[in-house]
This record gives C-alpha cells, sequence and structure tokens, in this order.
C-alpha cells in the first residue's frame, strides 16, 4: 500500500507539472537589443551622456547602485504590435520606465499602475518588474528602463514576450500560486486535526514551520504590498517570517529526529545559537529600523548557511540512533532540494519557458505533502510500539504479582501446614495461581487420598524430598515411599517423570 501511495502522489504532481511547463512559446517577430549601465550616476535627461555596454549577464548578487537599461527595439511589420518586458527581479520595486520622444529626443516616463506611492512604474503590478511596450507600424523606439538597489540581491536578466506568451506566464503563476497556498493551508489543517487525534507536539513545530513559510512566501511574491503600509516596514516584516522559518525549521528537524535525546549537548548549542543569533539580529533590525534592511539582505543570506550547517550536524548525530526517522526525513527534503536546483539552472540555462521559482514552489508542495505522510507514519509506529511495550510491561507486572503470591505461599508453608485451616488457605491461594490444578487432578484421577493430594501439591510447586519431608513432618523414606506409591496409582511408567507430569495441569 505504501508504495502506491507514494507513486500516485509522484505522478499527480508529475502530470500538474508538465501541464502547466508546456505552454508554447510566440516568437518574437521584433528585431532588439540591450546595453546597460551600471551605477549611472546622472540625471535621465543627461542619458547621452552615460556609456552603455553589452553585459550578458546581470544577475549582479547583492548589489548596492543604480542600474541602467536601454532597450532598442524594431517593429518590422505593417502594423502595431505589443510586447512585455519582463525582469527577473523579485525584491526591487522602485523600477521606472522611460521612452524616447523622437520630437524632442527626451524621455518619458511611462506610468500604468494607478498607485505608485512605492514609485514603482509597472504595467501590472506582479511580482516580477513589467512593462508593455507599444510600438506603431514600422516603428523603431528607444526604452530606458532604471531601478537601484540599496544591498539586496538583484537579478535584472530579462526577456521579451508576446502579450499572449506573457499572459500564459501569468496565468502559470497564479495556478501555481493557487495550488501552493491552498496546499500550505489545507496541510495546516490536517496537522491541526492530527495533533488533536494523537497529541504530539511534533505537529505543532510542524504547522509552525507551515505558518511561516506561508508568510515567507507571501512576502517574497509582493503580496503584501496589498496592506498598503511602506515598503520599509514590509521589508522589516519579510524579515521577520523569514527568521521565524528558520527557527521553525531547525527546532521541527531536531524534534523529528528525536536530537535531545540522541544529542543533549548539541540539541543546547543549538538552542543557545538560535537565541543569540535570532535574538541579537531581531534587536540590530529594529534597533536600525530606517537602515538595517539594506545590510539584512546580505546577512541573511549568510545565515542560511549557518541554518544548513546546525540541520547537516543534526542529521549526522542522528543518523545511527534514528536511521529510519532520518530516511523519512530526507526523502520529502530532498524533493525539495531537487526541484530547487532544477529552478537554478533554469534561471541560467533557460530550458524551460516557465517561472524558475515555481521550481522552488513545486518542491515546496512535494516537501510539506512528504513531511506530512512520513511524520504520520513514524508517530504511528513509535505509539504502537508504546503500546506493545506497554503491554509487555503489564504482562511483566502480572508475573511479578504471581511471583509475589507464590513467596506468601512459600511463606505459609514454611510456617506450617499443621492444621487443616492452614491447608485450605494455602490451597485456596495456590488456586489463585493455578486455577484449574486441583480440578484437572481430581478428574483425571478421582481415587487421590487428601495426604496424596498434599503431596502432589508440594511436588507441584517445586519442593525437594527433603523439603517435602520437613513440612509434613514426616522421614525423607516415608516421602519416598508415598511418591513411589502416587506413582502407582497414578499409573505413571517408569519413563514419565512425576514432576513433568504434574506440570501438564
Amino acid at each position: 500500500m505504501k508504495p502506491k501511495i507514494h507513486f500516485l502522489i509522484i505522478i499527480a504532481f508529475a502530470i500538474s507539472f508538465l501541464f502547466s511547463a508546456c505552454s508554447n512559446e510566440e516568437p518574437i517577430k521584433a528585431d532588439y537589443e540591450f546595453k546597460a549601465a551600471i551605477n549611472a550616476n546622472q540625471d535621465v535627461n543627461n542619458y547621452d551622456n552615460v556609456k552603455f555596454e553589452s553585459i550578458k549577464d546581470l544577475n549582479l548578487g547583492f548589489f548596492r547602485g543604480d542600474l541602467w537599461i536601454k532597450l532598442s527595439i524594431n517593429n518590422p511589420k505593417d502594423e502595431s504590435v505589443s510586447y512585455m518586458f519582463l525582469s527577473n527581479d523579485r525584491f526591487i520595486r522602485n523600477y521606472k520606465f522611460y521612452k524616447l520622444d523622437t520630437l524632442d529626443q527626451s524621455l518619458k516616463l511611462l506610468g500604468h499602475v494607478e498607485d505608485t506611492t512605492t514609485e514603482d512604474y509597472r504595467t501590472f503590478n506582479n511580482p516580477n518588474s513589467n512593462l508593455k511596450i507599444d510600438l506603431l507600424p514600422n516603428e523603431s523606439a528607444v526604452y530606458l528602463i532604471t531601478s537601484s538597489s540599496d544591498g539586496r540581491s538583484k537579478d535584472a536578466n530579462f526577456q521579451i514576450k508576446s502579450i499572449k506568451s506573457y499572459s500564459n506566464f501569468i496565468n502559470e503563476n497564479s495556478l501555481w500560486s493557487i495550488i501552493f497556498y491552498a496546499v500550505i493551508i489545507f496541510l495546516m489543517l490536517v496537522n491541526i486535526y492530527l495533533w488533536s487525534i494523537y497529541k504530539q507536539k511534533l505537529y505543532l513545530y510542524y504547522i509552525f514551520y507551515l505558518a511561516s513559510t506561508l508568510f515567507v512566501y507571501l512576502g517574497i511574491e509582493g503580496y503584501l504590498l496589498k496592506l498598503r503600509i511602506s515598503q520599509l516596514a514590509i521589508d522589516h516584516l519579510v524579515f521577520v517570517f523569514v527568521k521565524m522559518w528558520a527557527l521553525s525549521l531547525v527546532m521541527y528537524t531536531s524534534k523529528f529526529l528525536d536530537i535531545e535525546i540522541v544529542a543533549p549537548r548539541y540539541y543546547k548549542f543549538i538552542k543557545v545559537v538560535l537565541v543569540t543569533i535570532i535574538g541579537g539580529t531581531l534587536i540590530y533590525q529594529f534597533l536600525f529600523f530606517d537602515s538595517s534592511v539594506q545590510y539584512l539582505h546580505f546577512f541573511e543570506n549568510l545565515l542560511t548557511i549557518l541554518w544548513l550547517l546546525l540541520i547537516v550536524g543534526i542529521l549526522l548525530f542522528s543518523a545511527k540512533d534514528r536511521w529510519l526517522s532520518l530516511k523519512y526525513y530526507l526523502t520529502p527534503f530532498g524533493f525539495f532540494i531537487l526541484f530547487t536546483v532544477l529552478g537554478i539552472v533554469n534561471v541560467h540555462l533557460q530550458l524551460l519557458d516557465f517561472n524558475s521559482f515555481t521550481f522552488v514552489k513545486i518542491g515546496a508542495i512535494f516537501e510539506f505533502v512528504g513531511f506530512t505522510y512520513f511524520m504520520t507514519a513514524l508517530i504511528k509506529r513509535k505509539l504502537n510500539q508504546s503500546e506493545i511495550l506497554a503491554q509487555s510491561l503489564k504482562e511483566k507486572e502480572d508475573i511479578l504479582e504471581k511471583k509475589v503470591d507464590l513467596v506468601g505461599i512459600f511463606n505459609l508453608i514454611e510456617n506450617s501446614l499443621s492444621t487443616e485451616d492452614e491447608w485450605s488457605d494455602f490451597k485456596s491461594k495456590l488456586k489463585e495461581l493455578n486455577p484449574n490444578f486441583f480440578d484437572q487432578l481430581l478428574t483425571s484421577h478421582s481415587n487421590l487420598t487428601k495426604s496424596e493430594i498434599r503431596l502432589l501439591t508440594l511436588v507441584k510447586i517445586g519442593y525437594s524430598q527433603k523439603e517435602i519431608a520437613s513440612t509434613l513432618n514426616i522421614a525423607p523414606d516415608s516421602v519416598k515411599k508415598a511418591r513411589t506409591r502416587v506413582r502407582k496409582k497414578l499409573n505413571l511408567p517408569d519413563s514419565t517423570n512425576l514432576n513433568e507430569y504434574l506440570s501438564s495441569f
């Protein structure tokens, strides 16, 4: 059953992925070239004084300064056409778009978004910066795209798409966003339900991880801009979510692999690091509210390496004693790593006309579904083992109680069995331990006398000939003769041991 479930999950997501990636890219029937100027410290009206160069890769990393892109495009057709300029940049929202007026050779600001409080002039309010380019028949036009960065990660590589291709691109992104956020919310509800059933704290850590991830993605994709608060406040909010995400991931991994039990010292070290680093950066972030954001982009990426190292340490410590848990952890996490790598490769090679960030979302969906499934399987396994141990413990306790009762019988025998009351007491205690012994013995041998039953009872509980003689206050030889007589009465052959025979009752 398990392989089928895994197979169906993989097939379902694989088919969805293939369908979403199969939109055809409409060819661009226009001639265009672009050049860029990094750190162009000029007024836009003096752009003629700026030296633009052909730069193939505009993924500038953690960039501080201005970037100008000069796009020259020609429409060879005898009809009007429209195209879309689409940048890979998701973190910078201060793009401005200008078009060169051929009459007076001045740049005209293009602004299509009604709300320009963020000083962002993109045509459509989507995460990636964009501009709709409208060209008249046989028109040649020059556009200037400007932006500035205060140290954020900046990938300004761009594409020119047809309106249809851009629409498909946006629809695919919207579809995957709906799927992605719906899956997270659904899994949060599922895990809340599972927590209510199994009462395992691991579910709470995982719910915290899902919620943190949800907020991080909402911030990165620009959905928080609709809150109508300043860009600076949103940036700080996103960094708080990033810290929550790091904290939840490390703690969830620790709990999933029982690192507190496997390596308690390392677990204490992890807690000290988390409190020190996250607490320290939060204090710095809000103490220097107006200036800290420009440095946090770089610093948070460095911290990502630290979080990964902490997780690698957890994996290594748990490899020996928690191998099954480790396998359950690495399976979904491996899917996330795989699709993230595919997204990075697609950014540079453009193998698919597909938003590379969507690869990360697909990997995250695999991760979240996988964690929920494997975590529940692991918890069920542990609970089942706990039930088995509890049952075993109960059986041992029952045996111990019987042993305690047997000790009481021995004590009673040691005191004396000289009266009928003492024998009756002894007999009733023995019945508690072996309720069917006397009935079966008398059913099989109804001709036994009371003294013979007493003798066989002492043999049954393992008394030696000498101990029986002492208990019954008779000579050892008399015990031997009595055993011989009772064997004949039981019709036992010489090959049958009396003790073994009595054990069958």
